[in-house]
């Protein structure tokens, strides 16, 4: 009983990683993505609005400047060996057209967001 509860736990899915791909509705994915940076010491403090407040403006074009949705910034990305890796797209990436595949997708995703500049 014990090995098979460990063997079903172990192949279910990471519920952050399952929210970074936007696999829940998109305040469930924001409730699941926060409330994992609040168990990092660092981040225990974090107030979600305030984030989004602070960094819109950094950002120069959509959704970045009017995304309510953490994982516009925030995704988990597989290297060649299947190792996960979570990370945050900055202000700068984004002027350098580092991550146009997720932004277009994240577009299509959500097609209430208008395409292009603010």
């Amino acid at each position: 009983m014990c090995i098979t509860l460990l063997i079903l736990t172990a192949c279910r899915s990471d519920p952050v990683e399952r929210a970074l791909k936007g696999e829940f509705a998109p305040d469930v994915n924001n409730l699941v993505i926060f409330g994992y940076c609040q168990t990092c010491h660092i981040h225990r403090a974090f107030n979600p609005s305030e984030h989004l407040a602070r960094v819109r403006p950094l950002y120069d074009r959509t959704p970045y400047t009017v995304t309510n949705q953490c994982r516009a910034c925030h995704l988990v990305s597989e290297d060649t060996w299947n190792v996960k890796h979570r990370k945050t797209i900055f202000p700068a990436d984004v002027r350098q057209n580092r991550y146009a595949a997720h932004e277009k997708r994240f577009l299509k995703d959500n097609p209430e967001f208008p395409s292009g500049g603010k």
